[in-house]
């Protein structure tokens, strides 16, 4: 009987797949859009091929995939992959578990798009092209907010009635905790467990979650993953009032303002330029006084968030930094940690500046300090691996 599960991670601009035998990982896979191309690298053995592909769209990517695979000798036909685990993130009491994706969970996802477009339409429109290509196989929506499930009533609940609230489902689900899980059982395999944790996920997206004793306290990101800090694209926490004044005074309709405020905001909104830190970050070494007013405001953003989700908890033992900026970008780090040394969180500069891409876990902590900084490679793959082989029906 096959054993393969197959977890797809489909994002705005890339696709990523891991092939897993078992827990183990056989082969990654990496598309995405270069200029007018489509290209992809995948990884097996340690070795790594990058392929140019004719595909006009990252919504082919299945069958490409597939042939892959055959032509790897990894699989016969798609009846050889058990399961497929893709991320699902959606604002839904529902979706805050993981869900068998049938007919009708599939409608009931398609029915959330318009509350959470930027995701859900990436998600469905890969689990319709994945369902054509691998007919005969189970795919199973891994909740990304399933992780949050279980925080106190005060941290899920709005200032709203409840009655409103509970009828029309609204609530703060938060996501990202796919990569919370990853960093915690990261931290396990080393003989660190905190008792309060902060696990700050810096990437096109960003938010900052309190864990206590390995369980979700907080975290930034709310209804939507459009709430919390200033991401890439994306504006975070806004005042409803100047949210109506935004789209009367632009004359946007709901749909154009959810794009202006995930698309159109944020680093790239702020700056004008780009939603790059790299590039933010050589424009404002060459003067350029609005890359370094999005830096800034990035920056101070995630320091009061840090701040918050500490409150929570009384206090904090360990800072995680993970994603893709959190994980790359030792400047952002030294800069965020900058005004935190009252939690007693600080790096060591040399130790910092060395960390650009982690394969494994990394203490830039300094010695002896009160509360440790650790730089952890997220790998929500792994967690999704595990899910996608627990959920039972």
């Amino acid at each position: 009987m096959a054993t393969y599960t197959l977890v797809a991670n489909p994002g705005g601009a890339s696709r990523k797949y891991g092939l897993y035998d078992g827990l183990t990982c056989v082969l990654s896979v990496h598309f995405e859009q270069v200029g007018e191309a489509i290209v992809f690298r995948y990884t097996q053995n340690g070795v790594t091929e990058r392929v140019h592909t004719h595909l006009k769209t990252l919504r082919e990517c299945g069958q490409q995939l597939l042939e892959l695979l055959k032509n790897l000798q990894l699989v016969k036909s798609d009846a050889d992959i058990e399961r497929i685990a893709v991320r699902v993130v959606a604002p839904s009491t529902f979706f805050q578990h993981d869900r068998e994706m049938t007919a009708a969970t599939v409608q009931k996802l398609s029915e959330l798009e318009a509350k959470a477009p930027l995701h859900i339409h990436t998600s469905l429109h890969e689990i319709i092209t994945l369902r054509k290509h691998f007919p005969d196989t189970t795919i199973v929506g891994i909740s990304d907010s399933a992780f949050h499930a279980a925080r106190p009533e005060i941290a899920r609940r709005y200032a709203i009635a409840p009655k409103d609230a509970d009828r029309l489902d609204i609530q703060r689900f938060g996501y990202h905790g796919l990569s919370v899980e990853s960093a915690i059982t990261v931290l396990k395999d080393h003989n660190h467990q905190p008792h309060r944790l902060l696990v700050c996920h810096l990437g096109s997206g960003d938010s900052v979650t309190a864990v206590r004793d390995g369980k979700s306290v907080d975290t930034t990101m709310g209804y939507s993953p459009l709430e919390g800090l200033m991401m890439a694209t994306r504006s975070g926490s806004i005042d409803p009032t100047a949210v109506s004044a935004l789209r009367h005074g632009l004359g946007l309709s709901d749909s154009q303002l959810q794009t202006y405020l995930n698309k159109s905001a944020g680093l790239q909104g702020v700056s004008g330029s780009s939603s790059d830190l790299r590039q933010l970050l050589h424009l404002e070494s060459l003067g350029d006084d609005r890359a370094s007013l999005a830096i800034n405001l990035y920056i101070y953003r995630i320091q009061q968030a840090i701040g918050q989700m500490a409150a929570a908890m009384g206090g904090v033992d360990t800072l995680v930094f993970t994603g893709t900026v959190g994980e790359r970008n030792p400047q952002i780090r030294r800069r965020i940690l900058s005004k935190l040394l009252f939690l007693g969180l600080a790096a060591d500069p040399k130790l910092n500046h060395k960390v650009t891409d982690p394969t494994e876990l990394v203490d830039i902590s300094p010695s002896f300090h009160p509360a440790a900084v650790f730089v952890i490679p997220a790998n929500e793959a792994a967690v999704m691996v595990r899910h996608a082989r627990n959920l039972k029906g």
